[in-house]
């Protein structure tokens, strides 16, 4: 893509794709007096630097939040505190990551269309809108990451002029910066720059600037690291060698979660993924017989596999914030009705499985793709450059996701980075030397179709995720203009969290290793919280309906009219009475 695609079309695509996502999320509407998920202890966080100019760690990150936290402390002394002063200030970046999304992949190859599908897959999907409006680390990190690969590109391109080594600078410092709140980013100057390097090694000036911005970043990636995990309440990382050695001694638990991760992916890239598939159906349908039997084979593997544990077929297949109930599952509301019906996952899971079995009969002509590959990587345009770099950065990324699954879980919105490269690499699919994404318009009402599909549930979901936010919150006010101590009432892990933080300054966090003792065996998260009335859909076992009744509140998904109950909490001799 060159400087001459931005001025108009390359503008107003970005401005329609901006516009289309500020109006998902003016539908979902997230404004409530309670934060969302881990933002919880980043506003904690952020508060405590802004009153204090104490920056301290409270038993939840594994991310650094450097930059992030300081940014939301200068918010806040600015415009004063509050959990939706602190979304605002993060969803402009969230928003701006999916137009630069769009010229990203637009840089890798795609046409105007094909990328405006990609970065709306992106923007519009159920795992990115619920982070996008809030204050996670998401949103910014993507757009670190887009904007650093994308400068990199840049300093490729223009490598034999001064401008080369200002993108270079540029791209270099962003992702150090970047990743100083979120480590994932740091992956994009560690990964893309030997790279770059390489492909630029005939240009010995330009090569060993690039080999020391390589030098320097890895340096203070390793420094700031080294400080990170001597820092009281922080939960540090273990060690690239030792993931690697357990992924070796379990190997089992390695296929099970890159099965998982890549039925994940598939599933939200499935408005990419199952039109090229039914193209490549009927390219099978047209081929030879030993073509048909291996995609049959695997089809009848997956049938025996559902027949035999009938769970396979059935999403999420990596939870968090995809789940049966809608965004982050009964986290927020114990007893939240399912939205995602079995019948739902069924059929969900074994389209997504069927894509798979036909874009897995795809591989046989693996030695031609092979070749085009290492042309691409050895002596690459432009544009393949950037989808060079975009993939080296997306697998290692995938691959490093995998091996922290043998410490900690692993979320659905992890695949958030991967899922512009998977998409991209879908569309490029040559056939006749052409890009697949010129060849789009053939499926264009399947696509577009399923971005629609994808989009309604992700925006209804995340308004009923805020839209019960509100209600929580004002169920809680009811009980504390009441008299009831904010340590007696459990309303879900949001607000219970920020209570255990204004209590006892921290989180009793398993994963905490400094100072030793820090994590007290035995006790919850919030050991402070012991409640006397709990918020719920409707009363569970060890609960009964108090005087404070009920909040309705209404959503855009079914059952449309939905209520969060106040219930007391009492033993089970009680509530047999």
């Amino acid at each position: 893509m060159g400087d001459s695609m931005l001025p108009r079309a390359g503008l107003i695509n970005c401005l329609i794709i901006v516009a289309v996502v500020a109006a998902a999320i003016l539908v979902i509407w997230p404004v409530a007096q309670l934060p969302y998920g881990d933002d919880t202890t980043y506003t904690y966080m952020a508060l405590s630097v802004s009153r204090t100019g104490h920056f301290a760690y409270n038993g939840w990150q594994t991310a650094l939040l450097l930059v992030h936290v300081y940014w939301g402390a200068i918010i806040i002394r600015l415009f004063g505190f509050s959990f939706n002063v602190m979304r605002l200030s993060t969803i402009p970046l969230s928003v701006s990551a999916v137009a630069v999304c769009y010229l990203l992949v637009r840089r890798a190859g795609l046409q105007d269309r094909p990328a405006m599908l990609t970065a709306l897959m992106l923007g519009l999907s159920p795992l990115f809108l619920p982070v996008a409006v809030s204050y996670m680390t998401d949103g910014p990190a993507l757009l670190c990451t887009f904007i650093s690969i994308c400068l990199f590109s840049r300093s490729a391109e223009d490598s034999t002029n001064w401008r080369g080594f200002l993108w270079l600078l540029l791209g270099t410092g962003l992702g150090f910066i970047g990743g100083t709140s979120r480590q994932t980013v740091w992956l994009v100057p560690l990964v893309v720059l030997p790279y770059l390097a390489w492909v630029r090694r005939r240009q010995s000036r330009f090569a060993i600037t690039v080999v020391a911005a390589w030098v320097l970043t890895m340096i203070g990636t390793v420094k700031v690291m080294a400080w990170f995990g001597h820092q009281p309440y922080s939960i540090a990382q273990p060690s690239l060698l030792s993931e690697l050695k357990e992924a070796i001694r379990n190997p089992l638990l390695q296929i099970n979660s890159t099965a998982r991760l890549l039925l994940m992916l598939l599933l939200v890239c499935l408005p990419v993924a199952l039109p090229l598939a039914l193209q490549v159906a009927a390219e099978i349908w047209r081929g030879s017989v030993t073509r048909k039997l291996a995609v049959c084979g695997l089809l009848a593997a997956v049938a025996v596999a559902i027949f035999v544990h009938p769970s396979v077929a059935s999403i999420p297949w990596v939870a968090s914030t995809l789940n049966w109930e809608g965004i982050n599952g009964q986290a927020p509301l114990i007893g939240r009705p399912v939205v995602l019906t079995r019948p739902i996952r069924a059929v969900v899971a074994i389209v997504v499985f069927v894509t798979a079995c036909l874009l897995a009969g795809d591989l046989g002509n693996i030695r031609g793709g092979v070749k085009r590959v290492t042309r691409w990587f050895a002596a690459p345009t432009n544009s393949e450059f950037t989808f060079a770099a975009l993939s080296l950065f997306s697998i290692v990324y995938f691959g490093l996701v995998i091996l922290r699954g043998n410490d900690f879980d692993i979320f659905d919105r992890y695949l958030l980075p991967v899922m512009p490269w998977a998409a991209t690499a879908m569309l490029l699919r040559p056939e006749s030397g052409e890009p697949a994404g010129n060849r789009l318009p053939r499926v264009t009402a399947i696509a577009w179709g399923l971005l629609g599909v994808l989009s309604i549930y992700a925006v209804s979901s995340t308004q009923d995720l805020w839209a019960l936010a509100r209600a929580r919150a004002t169920a809680a006010q009811r009980l504390e203009r009441a008299g009831v101590s904010r340590t007696e009432i459990d309303a879900g892990f949001e607000y219970n969290a920020w209570t255990e933080l204004l209590v006892s300054g921290k989180l009793n966090s398993r994963w905490v290793r400094y100072p030793p003792g820090a994590y007290r065996a035995g006790l919850g998260v919030t050991p402070s919280v012991v409640p006397a009335y709990r918020l719920e859909y409707e009363p569970e076992p060890g609960t009964i309906s108090s005087a404070f009744g009920s909040i309705q509140f209404s959503s855009l998904l079914p059952p449309f009219h939905k209520q969060v109950s106040v219930d007391r909490v009492v033993d089970g001799a009680q509530r047999n009475e």
